[in-house]
């Protein structure tokens, strides 16, 4: 009795977050889906800001800088069920329209525990990207057209582009 009493406390004292873990499934490349269902004591509230931590969290370990919630779920506890929440997010690795800056909101434990099952899953990070440099005529240097934002292409790419006779027409919209 004494230790079952013992055992409900330190559960009780315990932060969930130690016992949380973390919950995704690769839907895309870069959409992934990720839940959090509260486990002892806790509201629809406190899954939901969990989830999101979880998400940004798989952000950073999936080798992402952003993302952009694309749906979301909750459920309040019923009588049977816990609370839970679930969020489809697409990654990006540059901010943008919509976009949720993950380190804000990452919590190290779970960037290293989604690190861990991205590995195992045998998941390949996308490459880093290259700075940006807008596509310009061969010849002349690169640079970004007025008003514009730079392109995504590097300058090694678009030198390809153009002893490939592509026209700047088409190295600017293929580094958009």
């Amino acid at each position: 009795m004494r230790a079952s009493l013992a055992l409900l406390a330190v559960l009780l004292l315990t932060p969930q977050a130690a016992l949380a873990v973390i919950s995704f499934t690769q839907l895309d490349d870069d959409v992934f889906s990720v839940s959090h269902r509260v486990k002892i004591i806790g509201s629809r509230g406190k899954a939901t800001r969990l989830v999101y931590t979880k998400a940004a969290s798989l952000c950073i370990a999936a080798g992402y800088s952003h993302y952009k919630v694309l749906n979301q779920e909750s459920e309040a506890s019923q009588h049977d069920d816990s609370a839970n929440a679930s969020v489809r997010v697409k990654y990006f690795q540059q901010d943008g329209d919509d976009r949720i800056g993950c380190d804000k909101s990452a919590d190290p434990n779970y960037v290293a525990e989604a690190s861990a099952k991205l590995r195992q899953r045998g998941y390949t990070p996308p490459p880093p990207m290259a700075r940006p440099v807008a596509a310009a005529a061969p010849g002349s240097a690169p640079a970004a057209e007025p008003g514009t934002p730079a392109g995504s292409c590097t300058l090694e790419q678009i030198a390809a582009m153009a002893r490939a006779g592509l026209t700047d027409q088409k190295i600017r919209a293929a580094c958009r």
